[in-house]
């Protein structure tokens, strides 16, 4: 499994940059927004985006990851529950990949509380004393996250759209509000608490 998901992931780096290159050179932008619910005049939607950066960004990512999944494999190689680890990684890699193609909220939602579940799960993998205190911390630091994404929201339900794309380059006063609430989210997942 471990060789499988490294050459996956590699495989997929090279196509995403491949074709983030083709994207840059053609101007192109492909944009997906499919409607999942509709209640009254507000209508929850799950949008993707895919652009050159992306699509650089998805190529960075896998092939991280699957430098990753190369370097455990032969570190954790005695370790009884390699399997979970490597569910773990991909796990957390999916998520990182979901928020990195949503310009929807409700999508940039779902990636970050897997993206928080996740690497809860990775901090407490080795199950001590230590790590419990190191998960409790990330779970933490990732509620203050989690409740600026949740304002943002809202925010964004009272304005009428959900697309954080059409509030990046507006000057009103609850444009810079929702940009702020998502740098705050963002600042909370760092690895440097």
């Amino acid at each position: 499994m471990n060789l499988s998901s490294m050459v996956f992931l590699l495989l997929v780096s090279i196509c995403s940059l491949i074709t983030s290159l083709n994207l840059l050179s053609s101007g192109c932008c492909y944009f997906m927004d499919w409607e999942l619910i509709s209640i009254n005049s507000a209508s929850i939607e799950m949008a993707l985006i895919i652009d050159w950066m992306s699509m650089m960004f998805m190529s960075f990512v896998c092939f991280i990851s699957s430098m990753v999944l190369f370097y455990s494999g032969g570190y954790m190689s005695g370790d009884y529950n390699i399997g979970r680890f490597m569910y773990l990684v991909l796990g957390f890699v999916l998520s990182m990949l979901l928020l990195i193609i949503s310009p929807n909220m409700i999508s940039i939602l779902l990636g970050w509380d897997g993206l928080g579940l996740v690497s809860y799960a990775l901090v407490i993998y080795y199950q001590n004393e230590k790590s419990a205190g190191a998960g409790m911390l990330t779970a933490l630091s990732n509620r203050v996250g989690d409740v600026a994404i949740l304002l943002s929201i809202s925010l964004m339900l009272s304005l009428g759209g959900w697309n954080f794309y059409f509030y990046v380059g507006e000057e009103s006063l609850n444009s810079s509000y929702v940009v702020f609430l998502v740098v705050l989210a963002a600042m909370t997942k760092s690895a440097q608490i």
